[in-house]
This record gives structure tokens, C-alpha cells and sequence, in this order.
């Protein structure tokens, strides 16, 4: 569970800032898949 909240993380921070959050919504519900 630590290292998939740390790709999380890791993921989010490549993020900040990005209006798009529907876009990462749909690329962290594919990493659920």
C-alpha cells in the first residue's frame, strides 16, 4: 500500500497545477483497472 500512495504522490506532484483534473481522474481510475 506505501509504494502505490507513493506513485500516487509521485504522480500528483507531475500534476500540480494542471487544470485538467478530469484527465487525471481518468488516469488514476486506468491505474485502478
Amino acid at each position: 500500500a506505501e509504494s502505490f500512495n507513493a506513485k500516487i504522490k509521485a504522480f500528483r506532484s507531475q500534476f500540480r497545477g494542471v487544470r485538467n483534473v478530469d484527465f487525471f481522474l481518468f488516469r488514476l481510475s486506468n491505474l485502478f483497472a
